[in-house]
């Protein structure tokens, strides 16, 4: 079998590792390119210094929102969440504030359901994003009547041709790890038509809800939080 990752997934070096010691093939064809967007003209109407909880949607958001970190700093008060552990990492490194996440279900709908638990009556949040990302939590945040401001400080950008028809095995399944719509939509396009097994794989089922299935030979989904050996593992079993 022959795994592909096509995005920098956190956990692609423990893969590789545990990759080459069972001798199985694996890639990394990156689908997005990041771009990062100038903020300085965007800051929201609310100072990061008063805000009463900062979320970070991906680890991006935290790498791609500089200017604004030493504000953060400076409000060490502000509860911070962010949809998984691999992004507390990163806001760990650079932050004292408190951090919460989702312990299972890495999903801007578990952290929905977590920040409706919270029994504080903070009203004001700035959800730090991609600019082509979800908006599912600053939506929901306003019809709970709470004080928005959403910042986009980065976009993700297709990468034409990232990958074609000889990146994959002829005689062997091929798993293609896809992390996000819009991955999804530039590997349809670069992968229109072929005999090849291809067995795609998701974090979750929102993501395969307009998949083209007749591409794939078929489709499991491995949450996101799920370790390097878990991936490995579920995928030989598939693989028989």
């Amino acid at each position: 079998m022959k795994i592909i990752a096509t995005s920098e997934l956190s956990i692609y070096s423990d893969l590789k590792k545990i990759c080459h010691t069972k001798k199985i093939s694996i890639d990394k064809k990156i689908a997005l390119k990041i771009e990062k967007i100038n903020i300085e003209d965007k800051i929201s109407n609310i100072p990061i210094t008063l805000v009463d909880n900062i979320i970070f949607q991906s680890k991006n958001a935290v790498k791609y929102s500089n200017e604004i970190h030493e504000d953060i700093a400076k409000n060490p008060k502000a509860t911070i969440y962010c949809l998984g552990k691999y992004t507390k990492l990163e806001v760990n490194k650079l932050f004292k504030n408190k951090v919460i996440h989702p312990e299972k279900n890495y999903s801007s709908e578990e952290l929905m359901l977590l920040i409706k638990r919270e029994k504080e009556e903070n009203d004001r949040y700035v959800v730090i994003k991609g600019e082509d990302g979800r908006s599912y939590i600053s939506e929901n945040l306003i019809r709970l009547g709470k004080m928005v401001n959403e910042l986009n400080v980065y976009r993700r950008e297709e990468i034409t041709g990232f990958i074609n028809n000889s990146d994959l095995s002829d005689n062997e399944n091929n798993y293609i790890l896809v992390s996000s719509k819009t991955a999804m939509n530039v590997f349809n396009e670069c992968i229109k038509d072929t005999h090849k097994n291809i067995i795609l794989v998701v974090p979750n089922q929102r993501l395969i809800e307009d998949v083209k299935r007749n591409l794939f030979s078929d489709i499991i989904i491995i949450a996101n939080n799920n370790s390097a050996e878990d991936y490995i593992k579920i995928i030989q079993e598939h693989n028989g």
